[in-house]
């Protein structure tokens, strides 16, 4: 019985968490249970630390940033960990707000496909309705599910039998505990959670923090070029495209602002933020130096991305899709034109692969610099479209997973350097502390998921 009243408990309270007027109104825990479409889509619209968050843990762990002492005095004990890569990870009871983050989103995913298999649409809109939000809390099943599968699990080419994968869960019961599953089954159902989401959303969102079928083919693409899907990746990079494949032109953004770009631009599939910290809004967050001298003249992105700390002649990044200091972790066309021109090129579709990287840069750059790509060689413009999504994609969360999918190809591996600080790191590609581990706190709760 205790242990049902706390299942009850967490439902309640995670519940609330995601949805802040529905609940209100039921002080009764015994009521607290989704009954109208308007109550299931309340759920999905949960505010963006819910549904619209993301994690931060491979920004910080990535090349993309440079930490100054101050603000690393400031991070929890695994957000250090994750900068320095150390093998000790976390203190003794310490839990993962990026690992709750993955599972929230899935719990509350699972809590409206749950409740729709038990509601009777009474009209041809309902029944439209329902199946939108049935196909919308999978997509955002999937996207917790490769969050998870991007971070907590080894990297492999996907077709390894029995891998250690991540814990796919497919019930809200709190009661029904899981384990680890094999990498490509976890795969194959993040996948057709996606693939229902592009079949069965509307084309285009009422607004940019629910879910489409443009940002469905768009998560397909992340997803499939992650695993070196190279054709499914292309494929739906350009079913992305085809729905909406405006880019906003740089030059015509005022550099004024603090914030220049504006929130829900044009850009934006999907809203989404990254887990949010003081990490944030630190003066001591710098850019990497190796990033900011790789724009050129004329590169709108270097005075709309950056602007100068007082700290050390660094540069602090300001270029996020949010309007504010949040950074953006959603889906948007920028990214989705970089995996088509990644796809064709690694496909041998040089032409279709410059075409989709000149139209890039040609709303990044001064006409006055820019001289369209005409690279023939396929090893040459792979290198080029490499070069230009690390200074497109900078502070977006993304770099994490492209450290581990290019850390498998002689051309491409990076190894990794923390010198700026007296606590000095090395991360060797492949290295398995490319692996986040799961708290030991919750494996203590659940020793199926247990760590490799």
């Amino acid at each position: 019985m205790k242990k049902i009243l706390q299942c009850g408990f967490l439902f309640w309270l995670l519940a609330l968490q995601a949805c802040d007027g529905f609940f209100d109104e039921k002080p009764n825990i015994s009521l607290v249970v989704p009954q109208t479409l308007d109550d299931f889509q309340a759920i999905l619209d949960g505010r963006p630390r819910a549904m619209n968050s993301t994690l931060s843990t491979g920004l910080l762990s990535s090349d993309d940033l440079i930490l100054g002492p101050a603000i690393l005095n400031q991070l929890a004990f695994s957000q250090v960990s994750s900068y320095f890569w150390r093998e000790e990870f976390y203190l003794p009871d310490e839990s993962d707000p990026n690992w709750f983050t993955c599972y929230r989103k899935v719990f509350h995913a699972n809590l409206v496909i749950d409740g729709l298999r038990n509601y009777s649409p009474k009209t041809a809109l309902e029944l439209q309705r329902k199946t939108i939000l049935e196909a919308s809390a999978k997509f955002y099943r999937a996207q917790g599910h490769f969050e998870s599968l991007s971070h907590y699990s080894p990297y492999s080419d996907f077709k390894t039998p029995n891998l250690m994968g991540i814990p796919i869960r497919l019930t809200s019961d709190l009661n029904v505990k899981v384990g680890r599953i094999a990498q490509e089954q976890a795969l194959a159902q993040i996948i057709k959670d996606l693939e229902d989401g592009a079949s069965l959303l509307p084309a285009k969102p009422e607004v940019p923090t629910r879910p489409s079928a443009w940002a469905a083919h768009a998560m397909l693409s992340r997803v499939h070029l992650y695993t070196k899907n190279y054709e499914k990746a292309l494929f739906h990079a350009e079913k992305t495209l085809e729905i909406e494949d405006a880019l906003m032109n740089y030059g015509e953004i005022n550099p004024g602002p603090t914030y220049p770009f504006k929130i829900f631009n044009q850009e934006v599939i999907f809203y989404g933020e990254l887990l949010s910290g003081r990490y944030a809004l630190n003066t001591q967050t710098f850019v990497n130096p190796e990033i900011v001298r790789m724009y050129g003249n004329g590169d709108y992105r270097s005075s709309l991305f950056f602007r100068k700390s007082p700290v050390d002649s660094l540069v602090n990044f300001r270029g996020h899709y949010t309007g504010d200091y949040f950074v953006f972790g959603g889906l948007a066309v920028n990214e989705v034109v970089l995996n088509k021109a990644e796809s064709a090129v690694r496909l041998g579709q040089t032409g279709k692969a410059r075409e989709a990287l000149n139209y890039l840069l040609s709303n990044r750059i001064n006409p006055k610099n820019f001289s369209p790509i005409n690279a023939d060689s396929q090893s040459e413009l792979l290198q080029k479209i490499l070069s230009e999504r690390r200074k497109e994609l900078v502070f977006r969360g993304l770099r994490w997973l492209d450290l581990k999918r290019l850390n498998t190809e002689d051309e491409t591996k990076v190894t990794m350097r923390r010198k700026y600080n007296p606590e000095n790191s090395i991360l060797p590609p492949g290295d398995p502390r490319y692996v986040i581990p799961i708290p030991p706190i919750e494996v203590d709760l659940n020793p199926l998921i247990k760590n490799p």
